[in-house]
Formats: C-alpha cells, sequence, structure tokens
C-alpha cells in the first residue's frame, strides 16, 4: 500500500540522549509517500523538550512537538490526535529503528482488513545485558503490542477511543491492540520491522517497584475476557513461574495444618534454585524470590480491585 502519509509518533520523558538517537533513526526512514513525526514529551525536565524543539526546528520532514502532563495513555491519545497520516507507527523514546524499518511496518497494511502490525525488537548490540538488566526482545505476535514497535491504521484506533488513559502503565499498548482485534481488525507481525532497545541496568530495586504494577493485568483481563485463552498460562497464571509460585505460597499456609501441602513448594524451589554457589548466585535467586513475591502481591490487589482473578 501507498499511504500519502505515514506519522511516526514517539512519547518520551527525561531522555534527552536516547530520544536523540531515536529521533536519528526515524528521521532515515524512507517510505513510499511521506513522512511527519510527532513526538509528545510528558514533563521532562532534564533538557529533553528543549532539545526537541531545536531537532523540530531543523527537521528535514515536518515534525511536531506536544507537551501533555497526562497518563501514558493520554500522552498517546495526543499524538494520535495530531497524527495525519492513514497509518501512525509507534517506537519508544529509548528505541533506535533499524534502515528499512518504516517501509517494512507499513507494507502489511495493503491488505485493507490489517488493523495492527507489531514489528521485532531486539536489544542494543552495543550494550551487553546484565543481572537485572532491562531491554525487549520480541519476535513475534505477542498479543501485547507493545509501543515499542508497532503500527496502528489510524481510523481503526480512532473508532475504538485510541489508548486507554485510566488503565496506567503495563497496559494502555495492550488495551488498544485487543480493542482493535475487536473490532474485526486483522493483526500481523512484520520481522523485517526492526528496531533496537536500549539496555539499562536499573538494579533490583527498580524491578521490585515495578512489580507491583502488574496489578494492571487484572483490569485488562476484566475488560478482554479473551486474554485468558490467548496470553495467559491455563488461563488463571500469567506464566508457569508465577503458577509455581501460587502453588508454593498455597502450599506454606495449608503446610502449617496439613504437612504433606508444604510439597506444592518442590516445583517453585526447584525453578528457582541457585545456579551456582558463589555469593552472587545467591543473590540473583533470593532477588528472583523477591521480585515474584512482588508480583503477586500486584496480581493479589488487582484480583481483588478488578474482582477478577489473575495470578
Amino acid at each position: 500500500m501507498s499511504a500519502r502519509v505515514v506519522t511516526v509518533a514517539i512519547a518520551v520523558k527525561d531522555r534527552r540522549n536516547l530520544v536523540e538517537r531515536c529521533l536519528d533513526g526515524v528521521l532515515a526512514q524512507r517510505v513510499e509517500g511521506s513522512v511527519e513525526v510527532v513526538v509528545v514529551d510528558n514533563g521532562s525536565t532534564d533538557g529533553t523538550w528543549e532539545h526537541l524543539c531545536e531537532r523540530a526546528a531543523t527537521s528535514p520532514v515536518p515534525m511536531r512537538v506536544e507537551r501533555d502532563l497526562g497518563s501514558l495513555g493520554r500522552v498517546r491519545n495526543v499524538a494520535l490526535a495530531e497524527a495525519r497520516g492513514e497509518i501512525v507507527a509507534i517506537t519508544d523514546s529509548d528505541c533506535v529503528p533499524a534502515p528499512g524499518w518504516l517501509a517494512a511496518l507499513v507494507a502489511p497494511f495493503a491488505d485493507p482488513d490489517v488493523g495492527v502490525v507489531q514489528g521485532r525488537t531486539e536489544p542494543d548490540p552495543a550494550v551487553p545485558e546484565g543481572r537485572w538488566s532491562v531491554t525487549q526482545r520480541l519476535t513475534g505476535l505477542t498479543g501485547r503490542y507493545e509501543t515499542c514497535n508497532i503500527a496502528y491504521r489510524r481510523r481503526a484506533l480512532r473508532e475504538v477511543g485510541g489508548f486507554d488513559e485510566s488503565v496506567g502503565f503495563f497496559g494502555e499498548d495492550t488495551a488498544a491492540g485487543w480493542a482493535v482485534r475487536r473490532a474485526g481488525w486483522e493483526a500481523r507481525y512484520a520481522p523485517d520491522a526492526l528496531v533496537h532497545h536500549a539496555v539499562t541496568h536499573p538494579g533490583l530495586g527498580w524491578h521490585l517497584r515495578r512489580a507491583r504494577r502488574y496489578r494492571n493485568w487484572n483490569a485488562l483481563v476484566r475488560r478482554f475476557p479473551e486474554i485468558r485463552q490467548e496470553l495467559l498460562w491455563h488461563r488463571w497464571f500469567l506464566r508457569p513461574s508465577n503458577a509455581a509460585f501460587a502453588a508454593a505460597v498455597a502450599g506454606g499456609v495449608v503446610g502449617l495444618r496439613a504437612r504433606p501441602a508444604l510439597l506444592l513448594a518442590l516445583p517453585y524451589a526447584w525453578m528457582r534454585r541457585p545456579r551456582g554457589r558463589h555469593r552472587s548466585d545467591l543473590v540473583d535467586t533470593a532477588g528472583a524470590v523477591a521480585f515474584d513475591g512482588a508480583v503477586f502481591a500486584g496480581l493479589l490487589e488487582g484480583s481483588v480491585r478488578e474482582r477478577t482473578l489473575v495470578l
């Protein structure tokens, strides 16, 4: 399909250096037709806003910069409202699109039934991953519709109301994808539409704080029950490790009265056993258990709040 205009939308907060690399990759893209860029700043205080304004003034393609202090879903909707393209391609400010990314991401929209296309995301090859590092590796249609690398037919996304502004982090992008799917549009995967995601090392504490946000999964499943069948493990658990942790907790509680129930903890104990005898291996094991516990607590909170059980 030859789209007259393709909009690339980026949300950013306090990532001056990273967004500069992102824009370098975006502005180097070529498609049949024309490209515009919309960047929405979420209240940066590190000079990102000023840098974006300077960059827009010298951009070789139309580039508009907006500012909004709302939720991430609202920020994305500001970009959607500003978009003039028939296709809205979205990447995050900590990603760098590879050459040919945009053309590959737009190509599947030649099929008029396609409403959303997810591209491939790999960690930045220049930065090694380490203990408790943060990055993304997405090599298929995940069903979570991560905005690090995705595109929507603008009409499809606007028809469903855009991004959810209330569910919060860990959900606004997933909700949008499922709403578009529910409206009858098809989803595709474009393996040649590659972005490289930054690799950072914020430490275990960052992961523990973030883990509680898994409570947003309950809101998603309440709104889109079909997620149980396609994304959850045996319909009730995020993944096997979550099921093993829940079984261990149940075994510990019941085991206070019936000792055989303690056997329920064995699968989790085996799963999280130390991989070696070094101190770092023990620290990693303790960190993994703490993370699993924080996720479990978040999901319990979300289960009560949303009256929708997901563990």
